[in-house]
C-alpha cells in the first residue's frame, strides 16, 4: 500500500491546522469536532463523546464478526511554543509538544486509506483519546463503555520518536512504553527578606536539598538492571527577587518500564523515603537560627 503525494500533503495540512490549535486534556472540543469531521467525510460511522471529548469512528468490511482497534491522542501541553512557523500554535501557553497532533494527522491518513481500499475481512474502530498527558483520558472512555460498546479482540497506537530515520518504525517484544506515576511534595517554611535569611526558614533551599535527594532514589535503591527514572520537572515558589519564600512546591514523575518497579515504587519504599524526605526537610530548616539576635 502506497501513500499517494496528494494524501501525504493532506495529512501535512491537518498537522498543521491541529498544531495551530491546541487544546489541553478533557479540552479538546475544536479538535474533536475536526476529527469527527474529517472522519464523517469518508464515509465513516463517528461515534463522539466519549468519555468526555473521544471520538470513535467505525469501518466495516467483509462478513467477519472481528474487529481491532487502532488509537491516536488528541491532547496538548502547557506550554509556550516558541519560533515563528506558519502553523505554530495560536493559544498562548499551549502547544503540541509531544507530537500528538502528528498521531492524529497519521490516524486520520489511516482512516482515509483504509476506508478507499478496504481489502480486509474485520472491523476497525479509530479511536482518538483524550487527555493522554495527564494519564485520565484512556480511563474515562473506558468507563464510558468503550470496550462494551465497541468490542476489539486487539488495539494498537504509534508514538512518533524524534531522530527515528524518514520511513522507519520501530518495536519489540513485550513492554515498549513506559509507566508513569506523578508526584507532588509541599514543603512550608517561614518567609522573609531577602537581605535577612537569618530570620526566614528558607523553603527554597530545603526545596533544592530535596530534588538532589532524589536523584539517588533509583541509584541506590533499585537493581541497575532494572529500567526506571525519577524527574523533577516543577520547582515552584511564592518569592519574588528579593524575598525568601515560605512555600515551595515541587512536581515530578516516576516511569518504568517493568510492573515490579511501580510496584516497588508505590509500595513500601514510598512510604519509607517520604519519611526520609521528610526527616531531610526538617533538619535543613532546624539549622536555621530562630532568633533576631546577632552571631
Amino acid at each position: 500500500m502506497v501513500v499517494s503525494s496528494n494524501l501525504e500533503a493532506q495529512m501535512r495540512a491537518w498537522r498543521h491546522h491541529l498544531h495551530a490549535r491546541p487544546e489541553t486534556g478533557f479540552e479538546e472540543h475544536r479538535t474533536s469536532a475536526f476529527v469527527a469531521e474529517t472522519l464523517a467525510s469518508f464515509g465513516l460511522k463517528v461515534t463522539r463523546n466519549i468519555g468526555g471529548t473521544g471520538v470513535v469512528a467505525t469501518l466495516r468490511a467483509g462478513r467477519a464478526n472481528r474487529a481491532i482497534g487502532l488509537r491516536a491522542d488528541m491532547d496538548a501541553l502547557n506550554i509556550h511554543e516558541a519560533g515563528a512557523r506558519a502553523y505554530a500554535s495560536q493559544t498562548p501557553g499551549k502547544m503540541h509538544a509531544c507530537g500528538h497532533d502528528g498521531h492524529m494527522a497519521m490516524l486520520l491518513g489511516a482512516a482515509k486509506i483504509l476506508s478507499e481500499e478496504p481489502g480486509f475481512d474485520v472491523a476497525v474502530h479509530f479511536v482518538f483519546q483524550p487527555a493522554e498527558e495527564h494519564g485520565r483520558g484512556a480511563k474515562a472512555m473506558l468507563e464510558d463503555g468503550l470496550l462494551q460498546r465497541f468490542p476489539m479482540e486487539e488495539i494498537y497506537g504509534v508514538h512518533n520518536m524524534p531522530g527515528m530515520p524518514l520511513g522507519r518504525f520501530a518495536t519489540r517484544a513485550g513492554g515498549i512504553m513506559a509507566s508513569e506515576d506523578n508526584f507532588v511534595i509541599e514543603i512550608k517554611g517561614r518567609g522573609g527578606h531577602a537581605a535577612r535569611p537569618h530570620m526566614a526558614i528558607d523553603a527554597i533551599v530545603t526545596g533544592a536539598e530535596v530534588v538532589l535527594a532524589l536523584q539517588t532514589v533509583i541509584a541506590r535503591n533499585l537493581d541497575p538492571i532494572e529500567q526506571a527514572v525519577v524527574s523533577v520537572t516543577e520547582f515552584l515558589t511564592d518569592g519574588i527577587r528579593n524575598a525568601i519564600p515560605g512555600n515551595v512546591t515541587l512536581k515530578g514523575t516516576r516511569v518504568a518500564i517493568r510492573p515490579r518497579c511501580r510496584r516497588w515504587w508505590r509500595g513500601a519504599w514510598l512510604k519509607s523515603s517520604l519519611a526520609s524526605v521528610q526527616r531531610t526537610a526538617l533538619s535543613i530548616a532546624s539549622l536555621t537560627p530562630m532568633s533576631s539576635s546577632r552571631p
